[in-house]
């Protein structure tokens, strides 16, 4: 196929771990196509994709919740209509803009699945995040705090207990402030940077949290994590329809996303022995 010169893809609206898995490894694909690649989406997604894009171009969607691929009230094309208006050198014969939309039928598809884009076959392309660095945690926390499913929330005592449980080891919290928690004996690494939370779970000996999109990017940096959550939502995805680097992954069910603190220990101490 001949290369084309332009590729314009975004913006992505909707949620992160979808993010990870149903648009960025795709769109990395489909840049080898082209000579040029200008991607618009999140300012705190940047990291994601600059080991391809030439250019990116932050916005940020505004509407309701964040929902799998989509965002509730935020129209894609007409943001993307906003952002040629303001770079008319884009909008040229030679280029291509590609919009998100529901590629495959994910989180059914496996990772290695092919799909046709316009003219274009690609097989989504991951790689690992983060670098390796001296420093290193034990566990990295997501205190998953979201108004948005917010049953799927853990309570915080049982992150305390969980804490105290696992004694004298050194923690990091990661995540949105806003989105998530933090608790006393732990390192707050919140609000950080994308860049800086790829080399801490780049780096971390084990990621511990309910499904979440953090938890997904563990995946994505190689690091081994203890997820829990409903298995008919994510024992699949995380163990194997997302998980294209084989990251060591145990996947907790049994008491969906509501174990008790001493259940996820002994679980944890058993699964990090073998």
């Amino acid at each position: 196929m001949t290369r084309g010169e332009t590729l314009v893809a975004g913006p992505w609206a909707g949620e992160f771990g979808w993010e990870l898995f149903a648009w960025q490894a795709y769109v990395r694909a489909l840049s080898r196509d082209f000579n040029h690649t200008v991607i618009v989406g999140r300012e705190t997604s940047k990291s994601l994709y600059m080991d391809f894009a030439d250019e990116y171009i932050a916005v940020t969607p505004t509407g309701g919740d964040a929902d799998s691929y989509f965002m509730h009230n935020y129209d894609i094309n007409a943001a993307m209509k906003e952002v040629l208006m303001g770079r008319k050198e884009l909008l040229t014969a030679a280029s291509t803009i590609f919009v998100p939309r529901r590629l495959g039928n994910p989180p059914h598809t496996p990772h290695d699945t092919s799909i046709q884009v316009g003219n274009h076959h690609i097989v989504p392309e991951y790689i690992r995040f983060g670098e390796k660095l001296e420093k290193s945690y034990d566990y990295v926390f997501h205190i998953r705090q979201r108004s948005f499913r917010n049953a799927d929330n853990w309570h915080m005592e049982k992150w305390k207990t969980l804490r105290k449980l696992l004694g004298d080891v050194t923690i990091a919290c990661i995540g949105i402030p806003t989105e998530a928690g933090w608790i006393e004996g732990t390192e707050d690494m919140r609000g950080n940077n994308l860049t800086t939370t790829l080399n801490i779970l780049h780096n971390a000996k084990c990621v511990v949290g309910p499904s979440s999109g953090p938890m997904h990017l563990a995946s994505l940096c190689g690091a081994p994590h203890l997820v829990w959550g409903r298995r008919n939502m994510s024992l699949t995805r995380y163990e194997k329809n997302w998980n294209p680097l084989q990251t060591e992954v145990l996947f907790v069910e049994k008491h969906g996303f509501h174990p008790s603190a001493e259940y996820v220990y002994d679980t944890l101490n058993l699964w990090r022995k073998k």
